[in-house]
């Protein structure tokens, strides 16, 4: 087989070239350099230097489309004055939506107060996908990044952005949206490590934000 780019090379090229055909033989190469390239590129953001669940909850269910110094901005004022779910839970939906109405998302403001209420009445955030996708607000993407970084588990976590690493570096169609793919979600679960779930989790992101763009 012939030899392979970087990984940050190879998910660079358009959106059509098909990388590979194998994926198969090539999920432990992709495995090891995707995780090499996350270490030495890893982004810096508040919610990472955090082992809290439900903060790593709420920064998946607000931040999904965008993660930069606004929402890094937010994130700390949402948590400053409401530090945990109970504080959250009690808050008005008008001042949660003033607080986060910076991302464009001032609507979420009431299920979010909902998601708080229910973490706190159940004791804490849920540590099994049934659970978090019972939440209000939690879908697929959020439950699955929520298990992979706050709980360790091995779950295929993958969105429309990181699903262009995916697809450009294992030649993937790209004709379904990402969350109705299964092939796409079929590979994401092969080629996820074991260990590590969270840092391989951040190097999908990072690297479809940075090299893998549209």
């Amino acid at each position: 087989m012939r030899e392979l780019p970087s990984v940050g090379a190879a998910v660079s090229v358009s959106p059509s070239a098909g990388i590979l055909g194998d994926v198969q033989t090539d999920q432990s190469r992709f495995r090891s350099d995707l995780m090499k390239w996350g270490r030495q590129n890893r982004r810096s953001f508040p919610w990472r230097e955090t082992d809290d669940p439900f903060r790593i909850l709420v920064a998946e269910v607000l931040l999904q489309r965008s993660r930069g110094k606004t929402d890094a901005k937010v994130y700390e004022r949402l948590f400053a004055r409401w530090p945990d779910a109970a504080s959250l839970a009690r808050a008005r939906v008008d001042t949660i939506g003033a607080v986060i109405r910076p991302l464009g998302l001032t609507r979420r403001a009431g299920t979010l107060k909902e998601m708080a209420a229910v973490v706190n009445d159940v004791g804490g955030v849920p540590s099994a996908l049934d659970g978090l996708l019972a939440l209000p607000g939690v879908g697929p993407y959020a439950a699955g990044a929520t298990l992979a970084v706050a709980f360790g588990r091995r779950t295929p976590v993958v969105d429309g952005v990181t699903a262009r690493v995916y697809r450009r570096y294992f030649g993937l169609d790209r004709a379904l949206p990402a969350s109705s793919d299964p092939e796409l979600w079929r590979v994401v679960a092969a080629a996820s490590p074991a260990r590590k779930n969270k840092e391989w989790n951040w190097a999908g992101l990072d690297l479809a934000s940075s090299v893998c763009l549209p």
